[in-house]
């Protein structure tokens, strides 16, 4: 593991845990993820709807925005309470990210799909299944040698399958953050600063099969959150 990280990681324990996240961060959090997908979408748009404000906010992005807050209160509530990422509480999480969309949340995709921009199709729907039960059996075994390898590979090869229609971005961000939190780190923030790496070394992994360039990513984000929180 990275030296920096080591000794991060030795100052970070000193505190309970990261769940109970300043106001500030939260909101970065909600943006940050949710931007991914609207570019137009303001920080400040955020900030409103956090504060029961809707004014000058479309019904659609306060719709985005109070879903992901409550899917990320999911995911925070599972980590306080140890509770398992498992293939039920992957989909309640998925199904309050589309509560009140035309998407049905919790069920995986029936129809072939093409993701824009990406070189890597993922697999036909009539694999999903399959590829869903191998994923979670390598979530069930656990660390078997690098931790932030294993926590990069549960993020990525979510975006690979991509198993529902909709949202699998934002569904798989709020996963890498509840790995992290679950193993005592802080959640990463993927700002526009970073984006053009983060999707670099992500289809780094879905084409080549490589992980050590997200991986060695995934710990910069880290070190940033661990010296901000």
């Amino acid at each position: 593991m990275n030296n920096d990280l080591i000794l991060a990681l030795k100052e970070a324990k000193q505190k309970d845990s990261y769940v109970a996240l300043p106001d500030d961060f939260l909101c970065k959090l909600i943006f940050s993820s949710i931007s991914f997908d609207d570019s137009n979408l303001k920080e400040s748009d955020v900030e409103k709807v956090l504060k029961g404000e809707f004014t000058g906010v479309s019904a659609d992005k306060v719709l985005k925005i109070i879903n992901q807050k409550n899917a990320l209160n999911k995911v925070l509530s599972m980590v306080e309470n140890k509770e398992p990422l498992n293939e039920n509480a992957l989909k309640d999480i998925h199904q309050i990210l589309c509560e009140g969309t035309n998407v049905i949340g919790g069920l995986y995709r029936n129809v072939n799909i093409s993701v824009k921009g990406s070189n890597h199709t993922p697999c036909s729907h009539e694999k999903v299944y399959d590829r869903m039960d191998k994923y979670f059996h390598f979530i069930e075994d656990g660390a078997k040698g690098d931790l932030f390898e294993y926590i990069s590979y549960i993020h990525l090869q979510l975006l690979k399958i991509h198993p529902f229609l909709d949202c699998n971005g934002r569904l798989s961000r709020l996963v890498l953050n509840y790995e992290l939190l679950s193993n005592g780190y802080a959640p990463v923030l993927f700002l526009q600063d970073v984006r053009s790496d983060y999707f670099k070394t992500v289809e780094t992994f879905k084409v080549e099969k490589e992980i050590v360039p997200f991986v060695d990513f995934l710990v910069k984000e880290e070190l940033k959150s661990l010296n901000i929180l």
